[in-house]
């Protein structure tokens, strides 16, 4: 296998376009994904399964998207008057529905074709979204939550007003901002921050790239902690999403924050990215192929072994500013 990679530049915002999709009245739901069904398809096999590695257990497991990446009421709020709602899964349902044929068309795609800025607008937002509700970015996104109505920060967009326009009483502001169900619904407000205090937040996805396998082998895996940022700015709200790699699908990866070089990537890049996604993963980790997952898990315990877990983030984003290699079939190594 040998990787891929292509550029395309947005010339214009006019292309944005964003709405949230009301929710309807329907029975609460219990069973929230982190990481959507949909989304998770595009790593399973032919009968629409995928191996899981548990690494609390250090078990594999077979499985299908519905049965993975989920947690019971993940999304349930509690209300003030001790009833509960899940309006925020009905809100990142919402920002799915309208993300998901940007998304297929980008799986679709090949690496000689270019790919429309209003699809990777699309894709920014799912992401922007994605982050703060996966469980590695929960408890930062509540801490993010006592800044809120706190003068100006990169957070003050999001305004706290009476009925009649009038200050609200700091013991009522602190009162909310410390409540469970604020805390809970930060993670759907702080996405907006990219949007609202970087007046050129989509100029960031003009290098965009997207990596593809040679053999179109689905020899990306995906965990419960995909988006692999470089650490830079894994806790800034604006920034955070300026450099990492995201796996689109079993064949084709995002990458963030490195320019268009028209290289090709070795076969180890596939290896070390996989490696990052166990690491970075809290806890399942999610591969078609179950012994590349078993030679991936491998590896990943050498590093451990030898306390070199340190250098797995640093040597992946390392392999896209080496020098070109020669392409190499996977299947061949």
């Amino acid at each position: 296998m040998f990787l891929r990679q292509k550029s395309w530049c947005i010339d214009s915002s006019k292309y944005w376009s964003a709405r949230l999709t009301p929710m309807t009245k329907k029975t609460s739901s219990k069973k929230h994904h982190y990481l959507p069904r949909h989304y998770l398809k595009g790593f399973t096999d032919k009968e629409g399964g995928f191996f899981v590695y548990d690494k609390s257990t250090t078990k594999i497991f077979p499985t299908a998207p519905d049965a993975a990446f989920f947690e019971n009421d993940l999304n349930t709020v509690e209300l003030p008057d001790g009833g509960f709602s899940d309006f925020l899964e009905g809100l990142y349902t919402g920002i799915e529905n309208q993300s998901w044929g940007p998304l297929d068309k980008i799986r679709g795609s090949s690496f000689d074709a270019p790919i429309e800025p209003l699809d990777k607008m699309q894709l920014f937002l799912f992401l922007s979204f994605l982050y703060w509700r996966l469980p590695s970015n929960i408890k930062l996104a509540e801490e993010l939550s006592r800044e809120f109505f706190d003068g100006d920060n990169d957070l003050d967009y999001f305004k706290l007003l009476s009925k009649t326009g009038e200050t609200v009483p700091k013991e009522v502001v602190e009162r909310i901002r410390t409540s469970p169900a604020f805390k809970k619904t930060a993670r759907s407000i702080v996405p907006f921050a990219p949007f609202f205090k970087d007046k050129d937040w989509w100029h960031s996805i003009d290098d965009w790239r997207f990596v593809y396998s040679g053999d179109q082998g689905k020899w990306f895996i995906v965990g419960d902690n995909p988006i692999v940022a470089h650490g830079n700015n894994d806790h800034d709200p604006v920034n955070c999403l300026k450099e990492f790699i995201f796996p689109i699908s079993g064949n084709i990866l995002l990458v963030a924050g490195h320019k268009h070089t028209d290289k090709t990537l070795p076969p180890g890049f596939a290896v070390q990215y996989g490696i990052g996604i166990i690491e970075r993963a809290q806890r399942f980790v999610a591969c078609q192929n179950k012994a590349f997952l078993e030679a991936l898990i491998k590896h990943h315990d050498l590093h451990v072994q030898y306390d070199k877990t340190n250098i797995i983030i640093p040597e992946l984003f390392k392999m896209l500013e080496e020098k070109e290699r020669v392409p190499v079939d996977f299947k061949r190594v």
